[in-house]
């Protein structure tokens, strides 16, 4: 079987109308763009790595103890110690659900209500070196293992037993007491299976939405018929789970703490280059993607065709729609099964007639992974699924969202699973990745994180990576991490007009001013240059214009 592939006037009258846009931009998005004052980064002074990684991204002005002259990536973030607010010591890795409440969840209560924090702060950054898995509360490791958890996990329609989450999609509903009333049985308390998330497929930033409910306690009720809680009542009702009744969490984590620093590094000032960068999609039959076509373990989570619905998106928009000599466009989709089918990069060697070179910048690589039907061999022997993101070449802003149940099991030193191993975001981080959504513990196919929110909202949108990840996480308090720079946005070179690598308002300037009919002007590539083109414009430089102000409050 083939390969599908998509091809995937005067300068007075021109600065009023370029002022007069501004404006209009002002008045219409106020405080509509996450900004740095907007997000607290929590560090732990006694775990070296973390002190490390705060002092890199906020400064050693608010990070002392560090390397010291450091100005900080996003210096106007706030930064809270745990072991100055009376947090207990964590260790990588792992942490029970008591040692989360009493060392983390708890602490930072007091700590933002206590400084006036609470409705302000609208995104929280973890740390390397703090734990990213919560245990289960009566099975621990159940999810590690769900073929022996029959009473926790599998079969997940009826036993409706399992507490373990990423720390990350925990402290999202950090005002919520979900283990209250678990006593180990089926759905005796939120904690139990996974609740919806309201921000999932929402179109739209957080600040557009209402947190003044936040602490609100949100009774919830069983959904379905799998481990799956979601809410009821009328929309911003301060009983109902609203899309903004959340912090939105990502980490900032990998191997070593110079992954991580070149990871943030990577994230600012994001111009990808449209003509070049590759975005990846390869399944097979399987199908997995295809939450309607699956197993319904989640009914509240059916959706589309992720990877086909993705594609689809890319293509429609078309500033990435077009063909370049090799590969034949950069558009990459792949649904047949097989090693010969598999997408690889040029940095490994692999068996003759196997694997699909791409050698091309990857932006985007979601794959089925170790998880296709059939994964080539590397030449030196050996199966590829679990280094394939390693034989890249990768774009600065690479994003990976691959659907592999412990692809993000390794943070801590965890390592991969004997029995089940997997590419692992860690080897994607290290190798020039960027951003990574990923599993700490086995989710099931149908709560994997989206590609099409991620793909229209970030890639081709405005939002930052925080509100892209949540964007396309469907459920809360269950098993996905978020990894990356929380306030990174993407902008795409179609759009830098001055060629500056900068999208800014003088690229909006460069776009009144050339001629109607000038190539340039069409940043979609549609054959028109016309209203689309401009709005595309307009909309990169008013993100990164009302960032760049609230920033600087």
């Amino acid at each position: 079987m083939s390969i599908k592939t998509r091809n995937v006037g005067n300068g007075r009258r021109l600065a009023g109308a370029v002022a007069a846009c501004a404006c209009a931009w002002s008045a219409g998005v106020a405080n509509a763009q996450l900004a740095e004052d907007q997000v607290l980064v929590i560090y732990d002074s006694r775990v070296p790595d973390s002190v490390a990684v705060a002092e890199y991204y906020a400064g050693s002005r608010k990070v002392p103890g560090g390397a010291g002259n450091l100005a900080g990536v996003r210096p106007g973030v706030n930064v809270v110690n745990l072991a100055a607010i009376g947090a207990g010591f964590n260790v990588p890795g792992n942490v029970s659900e008591s040692d989360f409440r009493t060392k983390i969840r708890d602490p930072l209560r007091t700590y933002l209500s206590s400084n006036n924090l609470t409705f302000r702060i609208r995104a929280l950054v973890t740390t390397k070196g703090l734990p990213h898995r919560l245990f289960d509360t009566d099975v621990p490791q159940n999810a590690d293992f769900p073929g022996t958890g029959a009473n926790q996990f599998i079969p997940e329609l009826t036993a409706n037993d399992c507490t373990s989450a990423s720390v990350e999609a925990e402290l999202a509903l950090l005002w919520q007491d979900l283990t209250q009333g678990e006593l180990g049985n089926g759905n005796d308390s939120r904690a139990d299976g996974l609740i919806v998330n309201p921000y999932w497929r929402q179109t739209r930033g957080i600040n557009t939405f209402s947190n003044v409910n936040i602490t609100a306690n949100k009774p919830l009720s069983p959904a379905g018929t799998g481990p799956t809680w979601s809410t009821s009542g009328a929309a911003g009702a301060a009983t109902r789970l609203n899309p903004a009744d959340m912090y939105l969490v990502t980490r900032l984590d990998g191997t070593t703490v110079a992954n991580v620093r070149a990871m943030i590094d990577r994230s600012q000032n994001i111009l990808i280059n449209t003509n070049t960068a590759a975005l990846l999609f390869d399944e097979d039959g399987a199908d997995f993607d295809n939450v309607a076509a699956g197993s319904a373990a989640f009914p509240a989570l059916l959706g589309g065709d992720d990877y086909e619905d993705s594609v689809t998106a890319l293509t429609n928009d078309r500033r990435f729609s077009f063909a370049f000599p090799s590969p034949p466009a950069n558009v990459r989709y792949d649904n047949n099964a097989g090693a010969a089918n598999f997408f690889v990069g040029p940095q490994l060697a692999f068996a003759a007639g196997q694997g699909v070179l791409i050698s091309n910048p990857v932006l985007y690589l979601a794959t089925y992974g170790s998880n296709h039907s059939g994964v080539p061999s590397l030449a030196a022997g050996g199966s590829s699924g679990t280094v394939y993101a390693t034989s890249f070449n990768f774009a600065p802003g690479a994003i990976f969202n691959t659907i592999e149940s412990f692809n993000g099991r390794d943070f801590g030193g965890l390592g991969q699973l004997g029995f089940a191993p997997q590419q692992q975001a860690t080897d994607f981080l290290a190798s020039g990745g960027t951003f990574a959504l990923c599993n700490v513990w086995e989710p099931l196919a149908d709560s994997v994180p989206d590609n099409l929110p991620m793909v229209q909202q970030f890639v081709l949108g405005n939002v930052s990576f925080a509100e892209a990840a949540w964007l396309s996480i469907p459920a809360l308090s269950w098993m996905q991490m978020p990894v990356g720079d929380p306030l990174a946005r993407m902008t795409r070179s179609n759009e830098n007009l001055s060629g500056d690598a900068r999208v800014t308002a003088d690229d909006l300037y460069a776009w009144e001013a050339l001629p109607g009919a000038n190539a340039s002007k069409d940043v979609n590539r549609s054959g028109t240059a016309d209203a689309t083109d401009r709005n595309l414009v307009a909309g990169s430089v008013r993100a990164a214009e009302r960032v760049n102000v609230m920033s600087r409050r």
